[in-house]
């Protein structure tokens, strides 16, 4: 038998009546590690540990746990989620290892293109087939697979920026970029619209389904989105806002063309279309101060999630402060432009 240690983490190696075993203990201290390596030696020896003298690599588990997703009752964006998580997967060094040689490490050695969001979705998608894999005996138990911090989208479009943004923007993009900017719509529910889920009187958007249990409700219209919208109709009544020839009928995603406007404009990297979403949020909270009806028309259902939304404008602090000063605008800039 033998302990040996791995990018920190101690990993087993025995033998028992002809056969081998190995594996990750999980575990950084040698005193630990040689707990479960005896436990684990017990467990081979009572038979109570599954075997087996080839392990599959990760691409031979995909069409096992890609046939599971099919057949859960998952919803479609997670089913969804995963497929494009094992796509993500497939083109990486990690697709052809061993589901037992698989560690914390080589894990945590993955990176994709874009933001934390996206490589998580690759590490979810492993950590969930690595699980089912020792759900269907497999592998004896799956290794820690740690998540990337993903930092809340701060970048506000403003009003300059809204202008030359639609002003730019070619179609479909204007028209989405419309919607989520008046109506705080997620873009995958914008993609989504159907003609049969608008009332034009009084002007409301039925949202069906979505990513949350509040995701189901209704939204106001505001005009320019009755005008974008009764342009693109043309005495539609039903079907897809925005068709497309894609497999499910709709278009996805209009991300490419996006960056491509942004970079025309000399706009931030940091702003994207989820921006026109934080924007829509802030100006609402700006404007009530009911952080409930935020949450309504978001379709959060927790105030924690809604709140990540709210960007208070820090003129708010400039106000307060110059008021408990007596200062005034002019006296302000004065003061300021004096060098003090």
């Amino acid at each position: 038998m033998a302990l040996r240690k791995r990018g920190g983490v101690w990993h087993y190696d025995f033998a028992i009546d002809g056969r081998r075993y190995r594996g990750t203990t999980k575990e950084t201290v040698p005193s630990r590690a040689r707990m479960i390596e005896a436990k684990l030696m017990s467990d081979a020896k009572q038979r109570k540990l599954t075997v087996q003298r080839r392990t599959l690599t990760l691409a031979e588990l995909s069409n096992r746990f890609l046939e599971w997703v099919e057949q859960t009752r998952l919803e479609a964006k997670s089913k969804e989620y995963y497929r494009g998580g094992w796509r993500m997967l497939a083109s990486t060094p990690i697709s052809s290892m061993r589901l037992s040689h698989i560690t914390t490490d080589e894990a945590g050695a993955l990176r994709f293109d874009h933001s934390p969001a996206n490589t998580n979705r690759a590490l979810r998608t492993l950590r969930r087939m690595l699980g089912k894999a020792t759900e269907w005996g497999l592998i004896a138990s799956p290794p820690r697979i740690k998540l990337l911090k993903e930092e809340g989208r701060s970048a506000l479009i403003d009003k300059d920026a809204e202008s030359r943004l639609l002003a730019a923007a070619p179609q479909p993009l204007r028209d989405v970029a419309i919607l989520v900017l008046d109506s705080g719509m997620r873009p995958s529910e914008v993609f989504e619209m159907r003609w049969e889920d608008l009332t034009w009187d009084p002007g409301m958007i039925f949202i069906p389904r979505g990513k949350t249990k509040r995701s189901r409700r209704h939204l106001p219209m505001s005009e320019r989105v009755i005008e974008a919208l009764q342009i693109r109709r043309n005495g539609q009544t039903e079907g897809w806002v925005f068709p497309s020839d894609s497999a499910c009928g709709h278009t996805t995603s209009v991300a490419k063309a996006f960056a491509k406007v942004r970079a025309a404009l000399g706009l931030s990297k940091e702003i994207v279309l989820y921006s026109a979403r934080h924007s829509f949020a802030t100006k609402v909270m700006g404007a009530t101060g009911d952080l409930s009806l935020v949450m309504r028309v978001l379709g959060h259902s927790s105030a924690q999630t809604a709140m990540i939304y709210q960007h208070p404008s820090l003129e708010t602090v400039r106000s307060v402060i110059n008021e408990s000063q007596g200062a005034t605008p002019a006296r302000h800039n004065s003061r300021h432009t004096a060098g003090d």
